[in-house]
């Protein structure tokens, strides 16, 4: 008998469980231990070595690497439990039942488990079984085409539909599935990939559902829509049970309903006789193991697409991505049929480069051509800050990491994906997921746990339309185009800072920049991108000021902003050689706020040449200096910088001479803390750059230490801000810049950038607004800016 539960096997299985049990074709085996037994599969036999063994069709014996000496053991028999576990992809598809609920791992055109959805819509087309399905996806798969979730876009000619109700949070890709949602034949809802993600993760601890406050104010509100696409969703009973409001404490959340999982089916590299699951050739972690165990814990069964097989007790336990008691069949995937059934993804077949088994030099990226797409990057690139992690978009937001390489920024910065690459330089277009060189992979719902939590230091995203409230659409083009939000939700109202960025208007539009550090409109685009209001809001601009987050709207003319002083956008840059009304305002569908400081654009962006705005990112080494005179302490931050010739040591050298002389003459020798992360000295330069630093430390200092990143952030912060270090009355007239007596979070924010170096995520700003998270005129009083600042510098 299968591994499944006792009552769902003899539901599922019944008398055809002796077919459902054989072996498919003969399976390549893998093992790390040269010293097992061979083993017998249908009749051929196998040899558990470090490599592939084929199987000698003359005589028998198992010739490892073509060698032409065989090597010969004795067999033994194959274990039962192999017979159980592993079967072909059509008897693995005959255990899906009319009205499951089928959820399927994979991300974009990342890591489809083909075989057995290809498998599964034959089956249909054949028998009209299994019908009425329950699709539940977050990123996929599909390859914009006939591929992955689009086998499952199935309907007869008698009107019978494979699917009954699809829940997921990008369609893009699997065109067959949204064909149906926007032709009302299934119940559709397009819900946030974070919360998809937990909400599978919520069903394996048998969780009532997944509770955030990601999508309030957005379309996925069920005061708006509630995520559905169609009439048929919206009259659904289901509709009110799917996404509700619940106030915990006297703030707004959202929950996302649990469902449990009938059939899970997702991807892997190797299996072993257990079950056990490896994850070596895949480009991303999708959620398999969760997934996995959602299904087993609502008692489904589990299908896992592998392309070889290890022998029993071979596989590393750390190696193991999904444990073999989650695991009921395993389909094989033939070798020949790896390239079309079991490649990395739709795009390549294997890329050791994208699953992390090899690093290569370092990844360069392509100078843009100058033209529309590299103005708006070189314009976001202004709101990149070293030492941040940041999200880039799919489309428009590419161009950050080009215009950041061209400009030497790129190595300052940690970019980051939502499937859950940390480092390296993402793949782009339909290959987005995964990164070159990555530094680290984690499962997608840890990803947006970190991201939800505020993780991201800044975000630079993509707009379909904007609104004059600084709403934002990507997830409905128009009534026949259905997208889906996939990430965006969580990464654009979990971050810090928000870069929008797009072109003022489309289809056909054209600029020239002369040279002269100027831009001309060429011809002007037929759509006008700015409107009086989005056809579905996956970005909410009210929620966005409640919040206190930086946001900018960029594009290639104009830059606006949406603070808590207005209602609506400002408009705060323009392009030298824009007329405001003709290039501007005549190209926007509302009137927004003008800003009385408008200034232009910087005309280095307009410029062929390197803008060569780096150092003033970075900053001056006076700008990294922090001197604290009660603690006789100079805070030095080298973040970034790289001696490269014998000229600079001089400088570095000479420049903390200059600021530490006067406070060393003063007090008396000093204290140092400084931050090394980031910092660089050439080969060869290291016995001039010592001998410098030890006259610094025998003329100057008292004591040193060395730390990196946020922990030098922390020694900087731990003794000098207190809250009884401060009069906080006093900080308060401060931080009002506007003088009107009220503090603002836009105030709050700048105010603790500039004193303390200090970003304050959203989740710590709900400490200092008045009200609550509720308040929407988003204003501190003295009194709770006292308590707040109790609570972000409690235990500092």
């Amino acid at each position: 008998m299968m591994m499944l539960t006792a009552s769902k096997t003899m539901a599922r299985a019944g008398l055809a469980a002796a077919r459902h049990c054989r072996l498919i074709k003969p399976v390549r085996v893998l093992a790390s231990n040269p010293f097992l037994n061979s083993a017998d599969l249908m009749g051929r036999k196998y040899l558990y070595t470090d490599s592939f063994a084929e199987p000698n069709p003359v005589n028998g014996a198992n010739v490892v690497n073509g060698a032409d000496s065989a090597i010969k053991k004795e067999k033994y028999k194959v274990p039962k439990r192999i017979h159980q576990k592993i079967v072909s992809a059509s008897d693995a598809v005959e255990l899906v039942r009319d009205g499951d609920t089928v959820a399927v791992s994979g991300f974009v055109c990342q890591g489809a488990p083909e075989a057995v959805l290809k498998a599964l819509g034959e089956r249909f087309e054949r028998t009209s079984s299994p019908k009425n399905l329950t699709l539940f996806f977050g990123g996929g798969p599909g390859d914009y085409g006939e591929k992955g979730l689009s086998h499952l876009g199935r309907e007869k000619e008698d009107g019978t539909c494979m699917l009954f109700r699809t829940i997921g949070g990008h369609y893009g890709q699997v065109p067959k599935v949204a064909d149906l949602a926007l032709a009302n034949k299934v119940e559709a809802w397009t819900l946030p990939m974070g919360s998809v993600s937990r909400m599978i993760r919520a069903q394996s601890t048998h969780s009532p559902g997944h509770i955030t406050t990601v999508g309030l104010g957005t379309y996925v509100d069920p005061e708006i829509t509630g995520g559905a696409v169609n009439e048929k969703a919206a009259q659904s009973p289901f509709h009110s049970k799917l996404v509700s409001r619940i106030n915990i404490d006297g703030e707004e959340n959202l929950m996302y309903k649990a469902l449990p999982i009938d059939v899970a089916i997702i991807r892997g590299t190797t299996a072993d006789a257990q079950g056990n699951i490896t994850l070596e050739h895949e480009s991303l972690l999708c959620d398999q193991k969760i997934v996995a165990a959602a299904a087993k814990n609502s008692g489904g069964i589990v299908i896992a697409q592998v392309k070889r097989v290890a022998g029993s007790g071979t596989l590393p336990s750390r190696s193991v991505g999904v444990p073999g008691p989650m695991v009921d069949c395993v389909v094989v995937v033939d070798e020949k049929d790896h390239d079309e059934l079991h490649p990395m993804s739709y795009l390549e077949k294997h890329n050791p480069v994208l699953t992390g088994e090899i690093k290569t030099g370092a990844e360069g990226v392509e100078p843009m051509e100058m033209g529309l797409r590299k103005l708006i990057a070189r314009r976001a690139f202004f709101c990149v800050k070293p030492n941040k992690i940041v999200n880039l978009g799919i489309g428009l937001p590419e161009g950050v990491a080009s215009v950041a390489s061209e400009e030497g920024m790129l190595d300052y910065l940690t970019l980051s994906t939502e499937p859950g690459v940390f480092g390296g330089l993402p793949a782009s277009g339909h290959s987005f997921g995964p990164a070159f060189n990555a530094s680290s992979l984690m499962e997608m719902n840890q990803m947006f746990d970190f991201y939800d939590g505020g993780g991201l230091d800044m975000c630079f995203l993509g707009a379909a339309q904007i609104s004059p409230e600084g709403d934002v659409n990507v997830s409905r083009m128009s009534k026949d185009r259905l997208t889906g939000p996939g990430g965006f939700i969580d990464i654009s109202q979990s971050t810090r800072t928000v870069c929008f960025m797009t072109s003022l208007t489309a289809k056909g539009l054209k600029v020239e920049t002369p040279g002269d550090g100027t831009l001309k409109i060429a011809k002007e685009g037929q759509v006008k991108k700015l409107v009086p209001k989005v056809m579905e809001k996956t970005f909410s601009g009210d929620e966005a000021v409640r919040r206190g987050q930086n946001v900018l709207y960029v594009t290639e003319r104009c830059v606006f902003q949406r603070t808590a002083k207005a209602e609506k956008l400002e408009l705060i840059e323009i392009a030298p050689g824009m007329d405001l009304q003709k290039d501007i305002l005549d190209q926007m569908e509302f009137e927004p706020i003008i800003s009385p400081n408008l200034k232009l654009m910087d005309t280095r962006i307009f410029n062929p040449d390197k803008m060569g705005v780096t150092s003033e990112i970075f900053g001056s080494l006076e700008d990294r200096c922090v001197y604290r005179e009660h603690q006789h302490t100079l805070f030095i931050d080298l973040f970034g910088i790289t001696l490269n010739e014998e000229e600079d040591v001089d400088w570095f050298y000479e420049g903390l001479q200059s600021i530490m002389h006067p406070l060393v003459e003063n007090k008396g020798p000093i204290d140092i803390v400084a931050n090394y992360d980031g910092f660089d000295i050439r080969k060869g330069l290291e016995e001039k750059y010592v001998e410098k630093l030890g006259i610094l430390q025998k003329d100057y200092y008292k004591s040193v230490k060395r730390f990196s990143g946020h922990a030098f952030k922390r020694a900087q912060i731990k003794d000098s801000l207190r809250v009884d270090a401060f009069d906080a009355d006093k900080l308060y007239d401060e931080f009002d810049t506007d003088h009107n007596g009220t503090l603002s979070l836009e105030e709050l924010r700048a105010g603790f950038a500039e004193y303390f170096q200090l970003e304050l995520t959203p989740s710590t700003l709900r400490n200092f607004v008045a009200g609550g998270e509720d308040d929407h005129e988003a204003t501190i009083s003295r009194e709770k800016f006292r308590t707040g600042m109790d609570a972000v510098f409690h235990g500092a």
